[in-house]
C-alpha cells in the first residue's frame, strides 16, 4: 500500500495558506531558508540550500523545465515567478516555516506553500520515512504549488489536489493495482461525492482514497484530453460545482460520470485477478500447448503426405 499523504489548506498569518503533502500546519516566524547559504536561478525556480547539495539541484535542474511546462498545461495555469525551492539538509531546516510545537512528522518529505510559491524539500532520507526520488517530490509539490496558485482563495477538492499531484509525480507502482483490485472487488470504492471525507478516515481507507484520487484524473485525462481536464480544473476555480464543471466541458452529468467511471473500475480492476491468477495461468499453457500440437500435428500430415505424393510418381518399387 502506499504511504498515506496529506495535502490540507489552512489560513495562516496574513499571507499564507499552507498545502502540506503529508500533513497540516501553520507557519512560524522562523528565518525564511533556515541554513541554505547558497543560490542558484533556473528560471522560473530559485534553489535555496548548502553547497554539499548542488548534485541534488543539478539533478533537479534536469528536470524542472519539462516538469514546469507539462504541470501548468495540463492545470491551465502559469503562476508568476519565482517558485522558491528550499532544499532542508536539517531538521530545523525542513521545519523553518513551522511553530516549534508544530513540527512536520519525521516521514514527511516535502511541503508547499501555493501563497508564497515556496516549496521546502528534505534532501537527506529521515529515518523511519520511506526513501522516494527527489524527482518525485519535487514534481508533486510543483503541482500543488501551481493548483494552489490556480484556485487563489477559493478552496480546491482535496482529491483534485492530491490526485493531480500524485499523476503529475508518476507516483502510480504496480502493487497499486492490486491494491485497487481489492477495493473494487470488496465493494470499497466510495461514492465520488465522499472521496475526500475518505482521505480523512482510517489509514486504510485513505490510502485507497489517494489511489483512486489519482486514477480518477488519468482516468480523466485519458477519456477527454489534456486541454478539457485544464478546462475542467478552470471551472472549479472559478466556483462552480463538480457537476456544473462536468457538463460545462465533458458534456456529462455527475450521475452519468460516475456511472462511467465505475464501469471503468469494473474493467479495468476485476480482470486483473483472472487473467494474473495461478488457474489461468495453467489454461493459457494449456492454450499455447494444444496450439503448438496441432502446428505440429498438421506440420506431420504435410510432411507424409509429401512422402507419399513422392511415392506415388517414382511408381512401386523394382524387385
Amino acid at each position: 500500500m502506499p504511504q498515506t499523504k496529506r495535502s490540507i489548506n489552512r489560513p495562516a498569518a496574513a499571507w499564507l495558506v499552507l498545502v502540506i503533502t503529508l500533513c497540516g500546519g501553520e507557519p512560524g516566524t522562523r528565518a525564511a531558508f533556515g541554513d541554505a547559504t547558497v543560490e542558484t536561478t533556473h528560471a522560473p525556480f530559485v534553489f535555496r540550500y548548502v553547497e554539499a547539495d548542488r548534485p541534488l539541484v543539478q539533478a533537479l535542474e534536469g528536470i524542472a523545465d519539462r516538469a514546469w511546462a507539462r504541470v501548468t498545461a495540463d492545470l491551465g495555469h502559469t503562476p508568476p515567478a519565482p517558485i522558491t525551492v528550499v532544499l532542508a539538509h536539517t531538521d530545523h531546516a525542513f521545519n523553518q516555516f513551522q511553530p516549534p510545537d508544530r513540527p512536520l512528522p519525521a516521514w514527511a518529505s516535502g511541503v508547499a506553500y501555493p501563497e508564497v510559491m515556496t516549496m521546502v524539500i528534505r534532501s537527506y532520507h529521515a529515518p523511519g520515512s520511506p526513501r522516494q526520488d527527489a524527482g518525485t517530490i519535487f514534481v508533486h509539490e510543483l503541482t500543488h504549488l501551481v493548483l494552489g496558485a490556480r484556485f487563489g482563495n477559493q478552496p480546491a477538492p482535496r482529491w483534485l489536489h492530491e490526485g493531480v499531484a500524485m499523476y503529475e509525480a508518476g507516483e502510480w507502482r504496480p502493487q497499486h493495482e492490486w491494491a485497487l483490485v481489492r477495493a473494487v472487488l470488496g465493494r470499497g470504492v466510495p461514492p465520488l461525492d465522499e472521496l475526500t471525507r475518505f482521505l480523512g478516515r482510517t489509514e486504510a481507507d485513505a490510502a485507497t482514497a489517494y489511489l483512486l484520487s489519482e486514477a480518477l484524473i488519468g482516468h480523466m485525462i485519458a477519456t477527454y484530453g489534456r486541454p478539457a481536464f485544464a478546462d475542467f480544473v478552470a471551472r472549479l476555480a472559478e466556483g462552480n460545482t463538480f457537476e456544473d464543471a462536468l457538463i460545462s466541458v465533458f458534456g456529462v452529468s455527475e450521475s452519468r460520470f460516475e456511472a462511467r467511471w465505475r464501469a471503468h473500475l469494473d474493467r479495468r480492476y476485476t480482470w486483473i485477478p483472472l487473467i494474473t491468477s495461478t488457474s489461468a495461468l495453467w489454461v493459457v499453457m494449456m492454450a499455447v500447448a494444444f496450439v503448438a500440437y496441432a502446428v505440429k500435428r498438421r506440420r506431420n500430415r504435410k510432411i507424409v503426405g509429401a512422402w507419399e505424393e513422392e511415392e506415388r510418381k517414382e511408381g512401386p518399387p523394382t524387385e
